[in-house]
């Protein structure tokens, strides 16, 4: 979705002519030319695939410098990359890669099975010193060189979502190959890098990075000849940089920031769902008050998530309806259980025995009143948040106290403890396999992030048969039961996805953002970018007329 910003207003105009006898029109064609300039928030320190994953600057101009065996698409599945194919076992365990014969690092050399083999086993060296979530997603695969331009991986047991973890970017083993692990934080490598991404590095200084396009990429090559990213202190200095044309964009801005634009002159606004982060209503199964899935019920469909989001976010988000994010290969469009609907929610009350007899406007069942406790964290938009999911419940016959607290009393006194009612919190996953095990399994309940206590042998089957399974169809259907199961019972409630706000000049066309696991996903579809243009005579299809 993209918004215009200020009072620039682009029209296409189309000239119709008649040759040939057939409608032709000439119009605008992209081509190749031109540099987009960027600015970012902070400094870059490691452009290293397998160190950047912590700092978004360094991960953002990483993902147009390095390649994965594979990539993920918009819809959330996995595509080829620098491996053309792929076979997985019968059994799930074996995951055997066919390397691209004409992908070559930025040097020219080729890329061989040795470059996958020396990546794994870096992270896999104990002495690695980057994100340790790449260490445990490796931990305990097997990974072999069957030949220069096969590769193959063994798991001790099958994890569909495994296939994922392969679009790490692969590092060059003919330049790093003498390098031990914990040596790479070290290394010229990390700011002077060679990748086999669609843009490589001509200059790298504390002001900015500057990128070409690669002449030998082995997909589509990108129209733009150059990126060139400058690097700024804060939000404010970058914005102001755009708004005086230094830049022509800017990697992220706030939701709170987009008044600062009202000067700048004709730049477009894209957002996008950050699927990673959503937020959502943990309800503690085994409280007291929510051991009953009918008030479980009735506070989903309680919620009106639109004001939630305007009060709490200023529209700078979108509704979650499902625990599963749409648009992915696995969503199932089962929404309709999240609709807002307070009347059925105060007619499930009333069915369970949860009644207002006294006209107190709260709830009572015998002695016991319908009330709990909201805990969140002190950001203010989680209070403002938790603020209005009170005062809506209240209107269905529950009185609910909001207490914030600091985010490490937020999670070491209640999270861990599984000490509280209900709690306002974030799911947050890197992926965007929609495997929920680790958040919604029977066995995460006591020590994981199952902190909503749910247990559920029917929803542990499910999601153990979606992760063993290989075939995506056959994962989509454990995954649409298991949202249907879940809006059943209802151990949390999902509520809304923060929008990534992304501000790019007017001049450049093409931009469209990919699926957001993270802000380097915006630049998904850069090799459609395009700032230069020619007239061209088309037909009435589309297609060029001539030479």
């Amino acid at each position: 979705m993209a918004a215009a910003v200020g009072f620039v207003v682009v029209v296409s105009i189309y000239v119709w002519t008649t040759i040939r006898s057939a409608p032709q029109a000439v119009v605008e064609v992209p081509v190749a030319g031109g540099t987009y300039v960027e600015g970012l928030v902070g400094q870059p320190k490691y452009l290293n695939p397998i160190l950047s994953d912590v700092d978004s600057v360094d991960r953002d101009i990483a993902s147009l410098v390095f390649d994965g065996l594979t990539k993920i698409s918009d819809d959330g599945s996995v595509m080829p990359a620098l491996a053309d194919k792929w076979e997985i076992s019968p059994d799930g365990k074996t995951y055997s890669f066919d390397l691209r014969q004409d992908a070559k690092w930025h040097d020219g050399w080729p890329v061989v099975a040795d470059d996958v083999i020396y990546t794994v086993r870096a992270i896999q060296d104990p002495s690695y010193k980057g994100n340790p979530a790449f260490a445990q997603l490796w931990k305990g695969v097997t990974a072999e060189k069957v030949s220069d331009t096969r590769v193959k991986f063994t798991l001790t047991d099958a994890y569909a979502p495994f296939l994922e973890f392969t679009s790490l970017g692969l590092l060059p083993s003919h330049l790093l190959g003498a390098t031990p692990a914990a040596r790479l934080p070290e290394s010229t490598f990390n700011l002077k890098p060679i990748g086999t991404g669609p843009f490589r590095v001509v200059q790298s200084s504390l002001r900015g990075v500057e990128l070409e396009s690669n002449p030998d990429y082995y997909g589509n090559k990108p129209l733009l000849d150059r990126v060139r990213f400058l690097f700024y202190p804060d939000e404010r200095s970058a914005l102001r940089a755009l708004r005086l044309e230094e830049v022509e964009g800017v990697g992220y801005v706030g939701y709170q920031s987009l008044d600062q634009l009202q000067d700048a002159k004709s730049v477009a606004v894209y957002t996008a769902p950050q699927m990673s982060k959503l937020t959502l209503l943990i309800l503690n199964t085994k409280s007291a008050v929510f051991q009953d899935v009918a008030v479980r019920q009735a506070v989903a469909l309680g919620l009106n998530r639109e004001r939630i989001i305007d009060a709490a976010m200023a529209g700078g988000a979108a509704p979650a309806n499902s625990i599963i994010f749409p648009g992915i290969w696995a969503a199932s469009g089962g929404q309709a259980a999240y609709q807002y609907d307070p009347e059925k929610a105060r007619a499930l009350l009333d069915e369970a025995g949860w009644r207002d007899l006294d006209g107190s406007g709260t709830r009572k069942k015998g002695e016991e009143a319908l009330k709990f406790i909201l805990l969140t964290n002190d950001r203010p938009e989680r209070v403002a948040a938790a603020q209005e999911i009170s005062r809506q419940l209240e209107q269905v016959g529950m009185k609910v106290d909001v207490q914030a607290a600091g985010w490490s009393g937020f999670v070491q006194d209640f999270l861990v403890p599984r000490s509280f009612h209900a709690v306002l919190a974030e799911q947050w996953s890197p992926e965007a396999d929609p495997d929920g095990y680790q958040f919604w399994h029977s066995s995460q309940a006591k020590d994981g992030l199952n902190f909503s206590r749910w247990t559920s042998r029917a929803a542990d089957e499910l999601l153990e048969n979606g992760r063993k399974t290989s075939l995506p169809s056959e994962r989509a259907k454990y995954y649409a039961e298991f949202e249907k199961l879940f809006a059943t019972e209802v151990p949390g409630v999902p509520l809304y996805y923060p929008l990534y706000t992304y501000v790019v000049s007017q001049s450049v066309k093409g931009v469209r953002l990919g699926l957001m696991i993270d802000s380097s996903h915006r630049f998904d579809h850069i090799n459609n970018w395009y700032i230069r243009t020619k007239k061209a005579v088309v037909d009435e299809n589309g297609n060029p007329v001539g030479k």
